[in-house]
């Protein structure tokens, strides 16, 4: 059984109003993907990554991996256009190398602050429970801004990467991918919503997702710290 982590790094961040991809911003002389990547190399429990890029820097990635050490990527490929079909892309790939007991870690590249025991935990998890998602507790009040009503927080959990799936149950999205990364948004959701068992487990509030301009001086600050 191997441990393959699949990292998307393809959104083009048009919240961020910048005109570098969000992942590719440089944090302290390096782009935020590779703080990513850096942890999936370093954890002793990942055996193989490979990553979805934005379509044109397949390259640029490819180099910057070797420059830096990053020799757990097998390959490179070019993302969809949506986190889905990027995941679905790298999955593809993994046709003639995946076994169907292995596990698939999907993590995207935007949230590099996550801890080396995150990912050990979730894969440990993942050996009993199979589908395992990353969560942390809804903290604000929550509203339905169309009929006004509270949602009660303790029913709510917001949902993170990284997230675990054993491959063989990812067998009827890499058969029939087009009917379902038009349609949900993570391979959580889709799981849900196809009645399938995903256990969740305690994230980190500090995993965050770097997503407007605000969350890039945040991670500069904890990284300078």
């Amino acid at each position: 059984m191997a441990n393959i982590a699949i990292i998307p790094i393809g959104g083009k961040g048009s919240r961020m109003k910048n005109e570098v991809p969000k992942q590719f911003i440089e944090v302290e002389g390096k782009p935020i993907y590779l703080y990513t990547l850096e942890k999936f190399q370093k954890n002793k429990k990942i055996d193989k990554i490979i990553i979805a890029c934005i379509n044109g820097y397949e390259e640029e990635v490819k180099e910057t991996c070797k420059e830096n050490n990053i020799d757990k990527v097998i390959n490179v490929v070019t993302g969809g256009k949506t986190q889905l079909e990027s995941i679905y892309n790298c999955l593809k790939e993994l046709n003639d190398i995946a076994s169907d007991e292995d596990r698939i870690i999907i993590h995207v590249g935007n949230r590099p602050n996550l801890s080396d025991e995150l990912i050990t935990r979730i894969i440990k998890e993942s050996e009993e429970k199979r589908a395992v998602v990353s969560v942390i507790p809804e903290i604000e009040v929550m509203a339905n801004r169309t009929t006004g009503k509270i949602i009660p927080r303790k029913d709510i959990v917001r949902i993170q990467t990284p997230q675990v799936y054993v491959y063989e149950d990812l067998a009827f999205f890499i058969e029939d991918g087009e009917k379902y990364y038009g349609e949900f948004a993570t391979v959580c959701d889709m799981f849900l919503e196809n009645d399938k068992e995903v256990t969740f487990i305690d994230g980190e509030m500090l995993n965050f997702k770097i997503t407007y301009p605000e969350d890039v001086e945040l991670f500069k600050k904890l990284i300078k710290k």
